[in-house]
């Protein structure tokens, strides 16, 4: 059987040193460059506003907020779509040029600096949204691994939102949209998501694969032949947490018969039809290439995400 014992934070933190130095000790090349000039504008992140255009997005955010809000708080504003398509349609009125994500993260930063404080809330929705954390949290983490950005920003931005929406309906269906992005700032409140900085510290070169694990069982050459990390999980959560050098072989050993019982038996009394695996998988010269890269790696989603068939024997 595959042990599956978290590296401690010593060892992990020893992993991210080496990496880190042979980062830093390596001058930036052209593509370097290109590469940290197309960085700068990635989703989830602010334009590069000078001060005074900062002060007139914060000055014509708090007005729209003012005419729209009709007593909801400045969370609802986000999570509503309507609300929130009223907001930035009073923003862009005002200031057309400016992106989506500007206005919504100075209205969230803004109620964070307590600025909106002299403003009451007088409406509230009472949905509990308890049932659909698992949910929010495979869907917030899954857009955190392919952009690194945390929830915050995915609920600031219109797209990650989008995206986000379709993730969550994946786990969730037929499940409105409003409680399943409530649910994440549920875990983000709470401190559930917190983030994972051993994923964020370099550049892995990954590629993030969803797809039902019936498929990779019927069509096993889709799993790419890559260094990778993968994780099965379904409706409840996650399951199973892994790494490989080689994740065509792993996976397939996994659906054959895996050597973790508690997976296999899963598998066996379950099937795999509401299976999703997602794969991790590596660039032929991401750090990851390196076993205690992909191990630190994978010890931190094991940490974090807490996979049932880790934990137990």
């Amino acid at each position: 059987m595959r042990a599956t014992q978290i590296l401690s934070p010593s060892t992990i933190a020893l992993c991210l040193g080496l990496l880190l130095l042979s980062v830093a000790s390596r001058p930036l090349s052209a593509k370097d460059e290109l590469t940290k000039q197309r960085d700068a504008v990635k989703p989830g992140h602010p334009a590069e506003l000078d001060a005074k255009t900062r002060r007139e997005v914060k000055d014509v955010a708090r007005l729209a907020y003012l005419k729209v809000y009709d007593g909801w708080s400045t969370d609802e504003v986000l999570l509503q779509t309507e609300l929130n398509d009223q907001f930035l349609t009073e923003c862009h009125r005002r200031m057309p040029d400016i992106p989506p994500f500007d206005f919504n993260w100075t209205l969230l930063n803004l109620r964070k600096a307590g600025e909106l404080r002299d403003i009451s809330a007088t409406q509230r929705r009472r949905d509990n949204s308890d049932a659909y954390l698992h949910a929010a949290e495979i869907a917030a983490r899954l857009l955190e691994d392919r952009y690194s950005v945390n929830t915050d920003r995915v609920l600031c931005d219109p797209k990650l939102r989008a995206e986000y929406d379709k993730e969550a309906a994946k786990v969730a269906p037929k499940v409105e949209p409003y409680l399943l992005r409530k649910a994440s700032l549920t875990l983000r409140k709470s401190r559930r998501l917190q983030p994972e900085l051993v994923l964020r510290v370099a550049d892995w070169k990954k590629e993030i694969i969803v797809m039902p694990a019936a498929d990779a069982e019927q069509e096993p050459d889709n799993v790419p032949k890559q260094p990778g990390v993968y994780i099965f999980r379904d409706e409840t959560g996650y399951l199973y947490i892994g790494e490989s050098s080689n994740l065509y072989d792993r996976v397939k050993k996994h659906l054959d018969r895996s050597d973790r019982q508690s997976l296999a038996n899963y598998l066996a009394t379950n099937g795999v039809k509401g299976v999703t695996l997602e794969l991790h998988a590596f660039a032929a010269d991401s750090p990851a290439r390196l076993k205690p890269m992909r191990r630190a790696y994978e010890s931190e989603l094991i940490r974090s995400r807490k996979p049932r068939f880790n934990l137990a024997p």
